[in-house]
């Protein structure tokens, strides 16, 4: 396998009996052990594969998102309602301004807030209907997140003409899609120092 080339066959057909590692700086996988007592370092294999990772994770990134409508819902209406059933003195001010326009900013920037905390909402709320694969999420979040910092591009190569694809791997959803943020990487290494353009087979 050459160096910064990533391995994922059989991932998508071997569902039960593969468990992915990351090996140097390629992606490779090995045999699950036939008893978790066999690797007690290693977390309780709940995800078989990485097909089944990214599913997963998307499933997350979906409960994040839906639970920052209530969030936002949520902390709106309720500084609104305790800003709403203040007394407005039109002789006192905040913050040197008038009370009315400053309370209905903090509305907004409550209901903002709410917005900002959705996705730690939907994650705890994630973790609680699937807690059986917490730790290997976990786990996995972290072998992947070490991958990505390993494989992505150079920040210092970016530009306007070349900026730098996905560079956190957010819009990984798949093992195809994995190989395609890869090749876009050392496509975008090719550019930033040669100028060139990167064939791929």
């Amino acid at each position: 396998m050459a160096t910064g080339l990533v391995s994922l066959r059989h991932l998508a057909t071997r569902t039960s009996t593969v468990k992915p590692v990351f090996i140097g700086t390629g992606l490779s996988v090995r045999s699950f052990a036939t008893s978790p007592s066999q690797d007690p370092k290693q977390p309780p294999q709940a995800i078989q594969n990485w097909d089944d990772y990214f599913k997963l994770r998307a499933k997350r990134r979906n409960y994040e998102r839906i639970c920052c409508i209530p969030s936002s819902i949520t902390a709106l209406g309720a500084a609104g309602t305790y800003f709403t059933q203040l007394e407005i003195d039109p002789l006192h001010t905040v913050f040197g301004m008038e009370a009315l326009p400053v309370y209905g900013m903090a509305t907004v920037l409550a209901g903002f807030g709410g917005f900002l905390a959705g996705p730690f909402i939907g994650s705890g709320v994630f973790k609680l209907m699937n807690r059986g694969a917490t730790r290997s999420m976990d786990h996995l979040d972290r072998v992947f997140y070490e991958h990505i910092k390993k494989n992505r591009a150079d920040a210092r190569l970016n530009s306007i003409r070349n900026p730098v694809p996905d560079y956190y791997g957010e819009k990984i959803k798949s093992v195809s899609d994995y190989r395609s943020w890869l090749r876009k990487q050392r496509e975008h290494y090719r550019k930033g120092v040669f100028g060139g353009k990167l064939d791929e087979d």
